[in-house]
């Protein structure tokens, strides 16, 4: 699968750094049905932008874009050890939702290979905090 890596430089506010183990995948949902993977990558690079929340990976029907390399943290769990220790995917809420989820399936059974998890190492941001996310796979008003 062709994952585009457009890493976050050094040193940027975004990309907090570290080396750590990764235990788990969390899986997300962009919160904004009209975004693409490349408008969302963008977004972690946009003056505007003020809130302190980044990903691994953003997946949308026609890409894989990588922002943090796997090994580093990213601030998408809301706790500190899944941000470590877990990798974050953020699955894109607009276009073709199927073929979206359906690469999202395929790259996380990748990852999962790739890091001899199983099912249990798979998670929610929900998971984690209690928010009320990936809304595309838990609330009803957003599934398709």
């Amino acid at each position: 699968m062709k994952i585009t890596e457009d890493i976050l430089k050094s040193g940027h506010r975004l990309r907090p750094g570290g080396n750590f183990d990764k235990t788990s995948i969390t899986i997300h949902s962009t919160g904004n049905p009209n975004s693409t993977a490349a408008n969302e990558r963008a977004w972690l690079d946009n003056p505007s932008n003020s809130r302190d929340a980044s990903w691994h990976y953003v997946v949308d029907e026609n890409e894989i874009i990588q922002a943090i390399p796997d090994n580093e943290t990213a601030w998408h769990c809301g706790d500190s050890y899944g941000n470590k220790h877990s990798i974050g995917i953020e699955i894109c809420e607009s276009s073709d939702r199927a073929k979206t989820l359906e690469k999202a399936a395929q790259f996380v059974a990748e990852k999962m290979k790739e890091y001899n998890f199983d099912i249990s190492n798979i998670l929610c941001h929900h998971d984690w905090t209690g928010k009320y996310c990936p809304r595309i796979l838990i609330d009803s008003a957003y599934i398709k």
